[in-house]
């Protein structure tokens, strides 16, 4: 409590000294402390009185006033009275009466949304107050720190909790509050789990093709609730906290996992990505639906086909006349050098060799061709006739190529017991194709050879060769051949070109054309495939 102590100065006996104030605002009502009367004794030559003033004392309209005290020593005769004035301004105190709690200065009333562990800077406003007033911050009823502003990271305990900031500058046993809006703390989604059966799934995810299957996407604690996709790969399957999908064998050995977000969605975070393992029935791919074969032949049926299941494969051809069937000789995964430059966008996982033995003509027909595993079967038809025309000759190629000439051999294929004639066809563009040797074998089997002769120097030629008997011609080798004959190291005119043909005999065909001058020799031919070609 501060005092105002004011001293009176008096030579005369028997009076009494009093306090009295005077505010210079008469309208102004200030609650003061009257001071004390006291009674001078005759031999004290100073008296001393006191006024007391409370510390916080307040005025109404909370503004500063000036104050004019007067001391009074009053005698028996009033003309006697002796007084002493002290003039000076009083600051009253002003209560906190108003507190406001703003964000970025925008006032804070209902909601106040945040992310958890993340910064945020809140200000607690008191309007005019004096002497300045403690702050103090809360959630609920737990403090959280002092001063007119507080940073603070909250956490998902925070969420629904109250904030509000309290300030007292007076009686701190009556602090104001300002507003208290709830906290909703956002929270990220910062981990996202697989799951099939309430299992967390992390490396192999097995499933069978056709069948439903029910997974969940599990993202914990998160706030507000998350956005979820379903992937396999980058191709999109679904949205939501679960997926149900029936899975084929095109999803075979592809990812499959769920993102999830809630705040960001340019940082969407991925649950693990197990492989897909598609249990799945084999699939046979296109192959030739018809085969040619003969008495006395063991025939080589070969396909290929596709299975994710490496395990209790079986392959089985069945004549459409017979109960019993013929297991497979041989099922081998594809290999890189099996495919070539092929444009399979999916290559086979698997190529089957069946061998049927040809024992009679009752072995002739129709034949069912399956694959199978535990989930499943694929099955083609495929007929097998007896071959009476000559069987399409093989290993066609070329020796001692020369300037103007070549010569060409090849082994026989099986001719039933005909005579058979081989019949070679020349082109200069693999468009336009002549006979340019003709070589009679009778019934015989064994190595061919004939000379193609009179050909310019320097020149590209196209082969092909197919043999024939009196029951028609049979299929043209599957090697074409693609030759080029030797520069001539001297230039020359233009000359006729004959062919030689068969074994000891030959036949001239002219073709006409010209000769070309050039030094230096090179022998180029490329083998080029053509598979069952038919004239």
């Amino acid at each position: 409590m501060e005092m105002l102590r004011k001293i009176c100065f008096h030579h005369w006996h028997g009076g009494s000294m009093w306090w009295r104030k005077e505010l210079s605002i008469a309208s102004t009502q200030a609650r003061l402390e009257k001071g004390t009367q006291e009674t001078c004794a005759a031999q004290e030559q100073v008296y001393t009185s006191t006024l007391n003033i409370p510390q916080y004392t307040t005025l109404n309209d909370n503004s500063d006033k000036t104050g004019t005290f007067s001391c009074r020593i009053q005698y028996p005769d009033p003309s006697r009275d002796i007084k002493a004035s002290a003039s000076l301004t009083v600051r009253f105190a002003v209560r906190v009466t108003e507190v406001g709690l703003q964000q970025n200065n925008q006032n804070i009333t209902d909601i106040l949304t945040v992310t958890s562990a993340e910064l945020v800077t809140l200000t607690c406003i008191t309007g005019t107050s004096r002497p300045d007033p403690t702050i103090d911050w809360y959630t609920g009823s737990q403090k959280r720190g002092s001063g007119p502003s507080l940073t603070i990271a909250f956490s998902n305990m925070d969420h629904n909790e109250a904030i509000y900031c309290q300030a007292y500058n007076i009686d701190h046993s009556k602090p104001v509050s300002s507003a208290k809006p709830r906290l909703f703390v956002q929270v990220r989604v910062t981990e996202v789990v697989l799951q099939q059966n309430s299992q967390n799934i992390t490396y192999i995810l097995t499933v069978t093709s056709a069948e439903p299957v029910t997974l969940t996407c599990i993202t914990g604690t998160s706030r507000p609730d998350p956005t979820i996709d379903w992937y396999t790969g980058s191709q999109k399957r679904g949205s939501g906290p679960s997926l149900t999908i029936a899975f084929s064998n095109m999803d075979h050995n592809e990812t499959i996992y769920c993102q999830a977000y809630n705040i960001d969605p340019s940082n969407p975070v991925s649950s693990a990505k197990p492989i897909l393992f598609v249990q799945a029935a084999p699939k046979i791919l296109d192959f030739s639906q018809e085969y040619k074969g003969y008495v006395g032949q063991y025939l080589m049926i070969q396909f290929d086909f596709r299975s994710n299941m490496k395990e209790n494969l079986t392959v089985t051809a069945q004549h459409s006349s017979s109960s019993g069937s013929i297991t497979q000789g041989l099922i081998r995964p594809t290999l890189p050098e099996d495919l070539g430059n092929s444009p399979l966008v999916q290559p086979p996982d698997f190529k089957a060799t069946l061998v049927i033995s040809i024992t009679g003509k009752s072995d002739f027909g129709q034949y069912v061709i399956k694959v199978y595993n535990s989930i499943g079967s694929d099955s083609k038809s495929i007929g097998i006739i007896e071959q009476i025309t000559p069987e399409k000759p093989i290993h066609f190629h070329t020796t001692n190529v020369q300037e103007k000439q070549l010569s060409l051999t090849w082994q026989s294929g099986y001719q039933r017991g005909n005579n058979q004639t081989f019949i070679v066809e020349i082109s200069l563009d693999n468009i336009t194709w002549n006979n340019v040797s003709q070589v009679s074998a009778g019934n015989r089997d064994g190595w061919f050879t004939t000379v193609i002769e009179d050909l310019f120097p320097g020149s590209e030629y196209y082969f092909r060769l197919y043999a024939y008997n009196i029951h028609g011609r049979g299929d043209f080798a599957d090697v074409q051949l693609a030759i080029r004959t030797l520069k001539d190291v001297s230039a020359s005119a233009g000359v006729g070109v004959g062919g030689a043909v068969g074994v000891g005999g030959a036949a001239g065909i002219g073709l006409g054309g010209i000769v070309f001058g050039l030094i230096g020799a090179i022998i180029a031919f490329t083998i080029r495939r053509q598979l069952n070609e038919k004239t």
